[in-house]
C-alpha cells in the first residue's frame, strides 16, 4: 500500500496483475479455438487482419505512453486480486501490459491460422514461469479454497483452530483473492498489519449472558481502537516535564496495548505458508513465502523515529512461582477454608475437594500438563510396586502431545498426606468415569484446559495472586525448578513431566522405576504442615514454612540512563518507608554505595515484591550490585 501511495507498484504485485490478464486471455482464446469450426475463412482472415492492425495501434500508443487500450484488462485483474491500480498509470506497468497484450494477440493469430493454443503460447507462458497450460487456464485457486484444502490436509482438531484463525485474518486483509496475489510484498504489508493487532484481539466481544450471538468486530476496528488509545496515553506522557524519558517508556510499557508477539507472528507465518502449500494441491503455482528474518527486518523498519516509541508485546516467560507466592497460594482459602464453592477466595469454613482443589495440587507436585490431569479417569489411579500411582495420558485416547507423555507416575507424599487416595476411594458410582467430571463440563468446545484455566485465573486474581508470567501453567515449571535444585537427574525429571527420555518410552521407564521416581518427586519440599481440624473429617494444610508472607513493596523510578532515580520500600504495617533512596547529581559513588549496603541489610531480613516492569527490576538489581 505504501508503494501505491508513491505511485509505484512492487514488481511481484505487477507480475500478479499481468498473470491474471494472461490467465483470462488464454482461457478466452482456448474457448474461441474450440468454437472455430463454425467460422468461414473470410471471417477468420478478417479477425487476423483486425488483430494485426490492433498490434500496430498498440505500438504507436506505447510510444505516446497512452495506456488506455489495456486499462480495462488491468482493471479487471486488479479487482480479481484486490490490488488497486496506481493513478495515473505508471509507464512501467503500462508498457508491460501493452507488451503482454501484443504477445497475446500474436498467440491468437496463430490459433486463427490453425495452430493449437498450447504450443503457440509456450514462449509466452515460459516468460511467466507457467508450464501446465490446462491447469493454468482454469479458474484461479482462491484463498477460501486453499483454506478448505488445508483443513483436509491437516484434519486433526488441534490444527483446525490454528488454520481457521489465520484464514479468517487473511481473508479480512487480502479478500478472497487468488493465492497467486499473495506475493512477498503483500505478505510484508500483511505482517506489518498483524503486528499492530492487540494481543487480546477477538476476545473482548464474544457471547455472554446478555447476547446470544457473538458480535462481529473487524480486526481493522480493533487496531484503530488500540492505536487511538495508545496515542492518547503517549501524548499525555510526552508533555510531562517532571519525569525522565526512561521513566516515561517504563510507564508506557505498562499502559500501552500489548500487541502480537514475534513468536505469534512467526506461528502465523507458518500457518499462512501451510495454506499456500495446500493451494498447490488444487493446481496453484508455488508461491514464495517470507522467511522469519524477512518478517523481522520488515517489522523493525516500521518503527517510527520517536524517542518514546515502545512496542509492547508481553510475551509469556512462564517463570517458576516464587516461594512467597507458593506460600500464599498453599495457605489460601482454597485449601484452608473458603466461604463457598462460588467464593473460593473468601475465608470461611468450607474445604471443597473437587477439581479446583486437587488439579492445581497435582499439577504443582507432579509437573504434569493441565489437560492430562483434567482428563484423568478413575481407572488411572493404580497401585504398583506398593505405591499409589497415576497412569497419565493412558489408553487409546492418549491426550499427551507425544508418545513419551504416556507414563505412570507415583503420587507425591503431599497428596497422600492430604488424603487423595481416601477421597478417590470414597467416590460414589454416580461420580462417573472421570476423576474430575465437573472440570470437563466447564468446556462446551472440548478445550478443557482453557475453560478450567479461565475459571482458576479468576480465583487467583481475587486472591491477589494473578500474575502474567507466574500463572497457573507456570506451576509445571515450578516443580521442574525445585527438582533441579534438589539434584534430581534430567532423566527422572523428564520422565515425571512426560518429556522425551532418550530412546526409552516413558511408559516403560516409569513403570519399572516406581520406587526411585517416588523418592525423586518427594525431593520437592513445599515445607507444608498437614494436620486435622475439628471442622473437617480429612487432613488439611495448617501452614507453610516455605517463605514469609509479609513481603515489602518496592517502588522504583528511572533516570534517563535507565538507572534507579528513586527507590522506596514500603511495609503495609507502617506509614513510613523502610528504605528511601533518591539519586542526586551531587552524590558521590561512595554515598550511592552506602545506600546499596543499607538496602542489602533489609534484603537479608525480609522478602520483596519487585516492580513488574523489567526495566525497573533491572535498575533495582543494579543498585543491589553496588553493595
Amino acid at each position: 500500500m505504501d508503494a501505491l501511495k508513491n505511485n509505484l507498484l512492487a514488481p511481484a504485485d505487477a507480475k500478479s496483475l499481468l498473470t491474471e490478464i494472461l490467465r483470462t486471455e488464454l482461457a478466452r482464446i482456448l474457448d474461441e479455438q474450440n468454437a472455430m469450426g463454425g467460422a468461414s475463412d473470410d471471417e477468420l482472415d478478417a479477425r487476423i487482419e483486425k488483430l494485426e492492425v490492433e498490434n500496430k495501434a498498440l505500438r504507436r500508443a506505447s510510444r505516446r505512453q497512452d495506456w488506455s487500450a489495456v486499462q480495462a484488462l488491468l482493471q479487471k485483474a486488479s479487482e480479481l486480486v484486490s490490488l488497486p491500480l496506481p493513478e495515473p498509470m505508471t509507464a512501467d506497468l503500462g508498457s508491460q501490459a501493452m507488451n503482454l497484450k501484443r504477445s497475446l494477440n500474436d498467440v491468437e493469430i496463430h490459433v486463427l491460422e490453425g495452430d493449437d493454443v498450447r504450443p503457440s503460447s509456450v514462449d509466452l507462458r515460459a516468460a511467466h514461469g507457467i508450464d501446465d497450460f490446462d491447469t493454468f487456464v482454469q479458474a484461479p485457486v482462491l484463498l477460501s479454497q486453499a483454506w478448505e484444502q488445508t483443513l483436509k490436509n491437516h484434519p486433526t482438531p488441534s490444527m483446525k483452530g490454528n488454520i481457521d484463525a489465520i484464514a479468517r485474518v487473511a481473508l479480512e486483509f487480502f479478500g478472497d483473492v487468488p493465492v497467486t496475489a499473495i506475493t512477498k510484498e503483500r505478505q510484508k504489508a500483511f505482517f506489518a498489519w498483524m503486528a499492530r493487532l492487540p494481543k487480546k484481539q477477538g476476545k473482548g466481544h464474544g457471547k455472554n449472558r446478555f447476547k446470544s450471538e457473538a458480535a462481529v468486530v473487524l480486526k481493522n476496528d480493533e487496531i484503530e481502537a488500540a492505536d487511538a488509545a495508545d496515542f492518547l496515553v503517549t501524548e499525555e506522557l510526552r508533555h510531562r516535564t517532571d519525569i525522565s524519558n526512561a521513566e516515561k517508556r517504563a510507564i508506557l510499557a505498562e499502559k500501552l496495548t500489548p500487541r502480537l508477539t514475534m513468536s505469534t507472528l512467526k506461528n502465523k507465518r507458518d500457518a499462512l505458508n501451510r495454506m499456500l502449500v495446500s493451494a498447490r494441491d488444487l493446481g496453484a503455482p508455488q508461491m514464495d513465502m517470507l522467511s522469519y528474518k524477512e518478517v523481522e527486518r520488515h517489522l523493525a523498519a516500521q518503527a517510527p523515529q520517536d524517542e518514546l516509541y515502545v512496542r509492547v508485546t508481553k510475551p509469556k516467560l512462564r517463570m517458576p512461582w516464587s516461594e512467597e507466592r507458593l506460600t500464599a497460594f498453599l495457605t489460601s482459602p482454597i485449601f484452608t477454608g473458603c466461604f463457598s464453592s462460588a467464593r473460593r477466595w473468601r475465608r470461611g469454613n468450607h474445604i471443597i475437594r473437587d477439581a479446583t482443589y486437587w488439579v492445581p495440587l497435582i499439577v504443582l507436585t507432579l509437573g504434569s500438563r493441565i489437560e492430562e490431569i483434567l482428563l484423568l479417569k478413575r481407572t488411572d489411579v493404580r497401585l504398583r510396586n506398593g505405591h499409589f500411582c497415576l497412569a497419565i495420558a493412558s489408553g487409546p485416547a492418549n491426550t499427551g502431545k507425544t508418545e513419551d507423555a504416556n507414563r505412570i507416575v507415583p503420587l507425591p507424599q503431599l497428596l497422600l498426606d492430604l488424603g487423595f487416595v481416601e477421597w478417590f476411594q470414597a467416590l460414589p458410582d454416580e461420580h462417573g468415569v472421570l476423576l474430575f467430571p465437573e472440570a470437563v463440563r466447564r468446556s462446551t468446545k472440548g478445550d478443557v484446559t482453557s475453560a478450567f484455566g479461565k475459571h482458576f485465573r479468576r480465583i487467583l486474581d481475587h486472591l491477589g495472586l494473578g500474575d502474567f508470567d507466574e500463572d497457573f501453567y507456570a506451576m509445571r515449571k515450578t516443580l521442574s525448578s525445585m527438582l533441579r535444585s534438589a539434584d534430581v537427574t534430567d532423566g527422572q525429571r523428564q520422565a515425571i513431566a512426560g518429556h522425551k527420555h532418550g530412546t526409552v518410552l516413558n511408559i516403560h521407564y516409569t513403570a519399572h522405576n516406581t520406587k526411585d521416581l517416588k523418592a525423586a518427586i518427594d525431593k520437592a519440599d513445599f515445607k507444608i504442615e498437614i494436620g486435622r481440624k475439628r471442622h473437617y473429617g480429612f487432613p488439611v494444610i495448617l501452614r507453610s514454612n516455605l517463605a514469609r508472607t509479609d513481603n515489602l513493596e518496592v517502588e522504583v523510578t528511572l533516570t534517563d540512563d535507565g538507572e534507579a532515580a528513586t527507590v522506596v520500600i514500603k511495609d503495609d504495617k507502617s506509614t513510613q518507608p523502610v528504605f528511601d533512596f533518591v539519586r542526586e547529581d551531587s552524590q558521590t559513588g561512595d554515598q550511592v554505595q552506602r545506600a546499596a549496603k543499607d538496602l542489602k541489610k533489609i534484603l537479608a531480613l525480609r522478602s520483596l515484591r519487585l516492580p513488574a516492569n523489567a526495566m525497573k527490576r533491572a535498575a533495582f538489581e543494579h543498585l543491589q550490585a553496588l553493595a
